[in-house]
């Protein structure tokens, strides 16, 4: 299998790895310098990796089956020895453990990266995000349901009032924030107490009714990507998560005439380096988001969806369908 790829628009970037278990190689057209692309990919469309992290200089990817691999920044791929097998969703890690969790309460736990224990996590519901803030570890599961430890370990859960699932949080210095795929939006500032607002009911008859899929923030700038009825992208920005603003993800194309990103969003990454956000969707399309609003880049580099992606000083881990892993330096 090969993809031709015309044209890599990001900001800087440059050699486009992809990588799996056996290489193959394609050509850069109308690049500014050149450059080899290489892919390795197992070929079972309905699986795929779900969650990457960054763990003692290496990542960590999971996925479909309880599949976990560690992967290199030059792409090379090592197979995680485990015997449970569950969808994982997502991943958290720190400089001493690493985290995986998924569907039916799922949670598996690593001091090195290798070797993964299974975690009692005392509910059976899925577990679709998690992050850590201030020495908390917070999961987001089914029906408004979020799981708190201190040492990923043991863990607690509690009813943060929300009506739908928790899909996506996100920390910086000062709050967690969250969505569900009832449009809600989840703030805390301890981790324990949320307060809940219906974004569709408080914005209606302003912005379209959206459904979302993951919150990002950092200290600046806080970003929601989803789809709106009509399948859409959505793409909204808050500097304190008080006040959203929709920003339409339009970039221009090679005869500078508009175009809309059409594959839905789902993943961001905030890239610190060149000040961006970038958007993995479905149909191999990435999307920059820059403070420049009319500098918006979009390329596509698959046929397959994009589930993750991870910034690292020189270079962007993206991951999806078929267990494929993209490895774009800057």
């Amino acid at each position: 299998m090969s993809f031709l790829i015309n044209k890599i628009l990001l900001p800087l970037m440059g050699c486009l790895i992809l990588s799996s278990f056996a290489a193959k190689s394609v050509g850069l057209l109308d690049f500014s310098f050149p450059s080899d692309t290489a892919y390795i990919s197992e070929s079972d469309d309905s699986k795929g990796y779900r969650d990457i992290v960054l763990f003692r200089k290496k990542l960590v990817a999971v996925g479909t089956d309880g599949r976990i691999d560690n992967i290199t920044t030059s792409g090379e791929i090592v197979p995680v020895d485990h015997s449970f097998i569950c969808k994982l969703n997502c991943a958290v890690a720190n400089d001493d453990i690493v985290i995986a969790a998924g569907d039916g309460g799922t949670i598996l736990y690593s001091a090195d990266g290798k070797r993964f224990d299974r975690i009692e996590s005392g509910i059976d519901k899925n577990i679709y995000c998690i992050t850590s803030q201030n020495g908390l570890i917070l999961a987001g599961t089914d029906k408004g349901v979020t799981l708190v430890s201190k040492d990923g370990k043991s863990w607690n859960s509690r009813k943060t009032g929300a009506k739908g699932n928790i899909l996506s949080l996100s920390t910086n210095n000062t709050l967690s924030i969250g969505v569900t795929d009832a449009g809600e939006i989840l703030k805390s500032f301890d981790g324990f107490k949320w307060e809940i607002k219906d974004y569709n009911k408080e914005y209606a008859g302003y912005n379209p009714y959206s459904n979302f899929k993951k919150i990002s923030a950092t200290q600046n700038s806080i970003v929601i990507i989803g789809s709106h009825k009509d399948g859409s992208p959505a793409v909204l920005f808050s500097s304190m998560g008080n006040v959203w603003v929709e920003r339409e993800p339009f970039y221009y194309d090679d005869q500078d005439m508009i175009c809309y990103l059409t594959g839905k969003p789902n993943d961001l990454t905030y890239d610190p380096i060149r000040n961006q956000f970038l958007l993995a969707c479905d149909d191999g399309e990435l999307f920059s988001l820059p403070t420049c609003i009319k500098c918006n880049k979009y390329t596509k580099i698959s046929e397959k969806n994009l589930h993750a992606l991870i910034t690292l000083d020189n270079c962007l881990c993206i991951v999806g369908d078929d267990f494929a892993v993209f490895i774009q330096r800057f």
